[in-house]
């Protein structure tokens, strides 16, 4: 890429991850060999520019709260590639963007345009991460500078297949809504259920897989009611469900609405029974007051599904005096995943991108934290776990 000489600084910061030794992570099998010497990074431009680094970008803020133990899980992964790295490599380093860069296009693009960006984590949620695709494979420059992007938790419909540039690490709404349905039916023993869900990609998407799951198996849905983000009117939404008198709510929607709406039903004397997309895991904080909520899941760290993610719970305790969340594993994978493609391949972003395409096709699945990873052809995962949690206990 041509660097002007009037041109600014790219305004993205990085993070040198200090190396944990610690034994408990195993290290990278034999297959996975990155050349030592190789210091050169192909960019989008066709130039070669020595370095020093390679990055992974995080394409979450930083500095939001929510998404904190995503940038901790990604963070840890950083540590055990640089442990893992042969001797003489140049190290991984996170890369993330200063807290000015709020909106997703923003972001992608800053990150796309770094010449030591060999991947990119995030974005972690559907909107940001369809809004992005056209940066990530660079529509506007014929995909020379194209960058793999994966996301740890985007799960709308509309991301599959949507570029040969784009994966994610969770499974999309289809699955999960699938599992929310049998789950409903089988063991909440559910026949009536009333959907408030987000008038968005995302609420839409969840809603419509889930109608058909439970109508399928039995049920009936007999209340369908939209609702935008943060909205203030969630006592009429309250009042109406006890009119309808469903067994259970179906919320696909953000965990602050839908703890608002449980408050004014507990008001009118409701004690709702509900369930809600990954995102509620928040809840989790708070679990005195929203016990007994259902949630889809894809990491419990109570319940770690192998050896890796055992490991992987035990030093993120140790590093971050807390248990991790799903964010924080599945950002994790995504980031191991990057890093790996780099051993075996290098720090070429086409050939990286192959790599990953061919996870769990013409290679082997991925060992994660979360579960295997493997991709079909639209770049979702496949064979992934889902866990229908409950806040306050599994």
């Amino acid at each position: 890429m041509d660097e002007s000489p009037g041109r600014p600084p790219n305004p993205v910061q990085s993070m040198r991850i200090a190396v944990d030794r610690s034994p408990s992570l195993p290290r990278l099998g034999a297959g996975l060999v990155l050349l030592a010497g190789m210091l050169l990074v192909t960019t989008g431009c066709g130039r070669r520019a020595a370095t020093e680094q390679v990055a992974i970008g995080l394409a979450a803020q930083a500095q939001s709260p929510t998404n904190l133990s995503t940038k901790q899980g990604a963070e840890l992964a950083i540590a055990r590639l640089n442990e893992q790295r042969p001797r003489g490599a140049p190290p991984f380093v996170l890369r993330t963007v200063p807290a000015s860069l709020s909106a997703a296009i923003p972001i992608a693009t800053t990150l796309r345009d770094d010449p030591d960006v060999v991947g990119v984590v995030g974005h972690t949620d559907s909107r940001s991460s369809l809004e992005s695709v056209p940066v990530y494979e660079d529509a506007e420059h014929g995909g020379k500078n194209a960058v793999v992007a994966i996301s740890p938790v985007s799960t709308t419909i509309l991301l599959s297949g949507r570029s040969r540039w784009v994966f994610r690490v969770c499974p999309n709404d289809t699955v999960n809504s699938r599992a929310a349905a049998r789950f409903a039916l089988d063991s909440l023993r559910s026949r009536t259920a009333t959907m408030m869900y987000r008038n968005d990609v995302y609420g839409l998407g969840w809603s419509r897989a889930f109608t058909g799951n439970y109508e399928a198996g039995g049920g009936k849905v007999i209340g369908r009611a939209p609702h935008l983000a943060k909205m203030a009117e969630w006592e009429a939404y309250a009042g109406l469900i006890r009119k309808q008198g469903p067994d259970l709510i179906l919320f696909p929607g953000g965990p602050q609405d839908a703890e608002t709406l449980i408050r004014d039903l507990r008001a009118l004397g409701i004690q709702p029974r509900m369930i809600g997309g990954d995102g509620f895991s928040t809840m989790e904080e708070d679990a005195k007051e929203f016990a007994g909520v259902y949630y889809v899941s894809f990491f419990l760290p109570t319940r770690p599904p192998n050896e890796q993610a055992r490991a992987f719970v035990a030093d993120f305790e140790r590093r971050y005096h807390m248990p991790p969340d799903q964010r924080a594993a599945l950002a994790y994978d995504a980031t191991m995943l990057i890093g790996r493609a780099v051993m075996a391949v290098g720090p070429d972003r086409a050939r990286i991108r192959d790599y990953i395409a061919e996870t769990g096709a013409s290679r082997p699945a991925m060992v994660g934290v979360t579960g295997p990873i493997a991709f079909d052809s639209k770049h979702d995962v496949i064979g992934k776990p889902v866990i229908i949690a409950r806040v306050g206990g599994a």
